[in-house]
């Protein structure tokens, strides 16, 4: 595979994330509040997740810049240009995979142990920061589908990218 190529595989598996992302919030989307279960937040959960692949570092074969070094630079997507509510909402959703989703950051969570006896009965509570809240669906479709909007652009040229020179597909 040349460079140009796996970087045009980057960046259809990006659109594919973020395509998989906005489907699952799509669906849960038109779920009753009062019905939703612990596999609608988990759907939740792993579509934010998805949304957020695309930012975070892939390697490949080949350098994000083209060449073979031996420390290779990964491929990810810069920040989407968008206004800065979007902006605001997508490192919104970067810090909750890094901290909540993906991982399980104890700086965020601020705990505290107390731990007393009563009756003989050792007794241990933690307490702590509340977990960082889940953005609005509805505002994670918009974000997603801006940025699909302003990819397809670029996916166009990638594409242009991959046909050799002087030659004519499909002829």
């Amino acid at each position: 595979m040349t460079a140009k190529e796996e970087r045009y595989v980057h960046y259809v598996q990006c659109c594919e994330s973020l395509n998989t992302a906005r489907c699952v919030l799509l669906e849960l989307r038109t779920t009753d509040k009062t019905k939703r279960t612990a596999i609608h937040a988990a759907a939740f959960r792993f579509a934010l997740v998805e949304y957020a692949k695309p930012y975070i570092a892939s390697r490949g074969i080949h350098s994000s810049d083209g060449s073979q070094q031996k420390k290779k630079k990964a491929y990810k997507l810069g920040p989407p240009t968008l206004l800065t509510e979007d902006l605001t909402l997508h490192k919104q959703i970067l810090d909750l995979r890094d901290q909540v989703l993906a991982h399980s950051d104890m700086t965020l969570k601020d705990a505290h142990v107390s731990f007393a006896r009563y009756g003989g009965q050792a007794n241990v509570s933690i307490g702590g920061n509340c977990p960082l809240p889940l953005p609005d669906i509805v505002a994670v479709i918009g974000l997603i589908e801006r940025t699909l909007d302003n990819m397809c652009k670029e996916k166009a040229l990638l594409i242009e990218s991959l046909e050799p020179k002087g030659s004519a597909i499909g002829l």
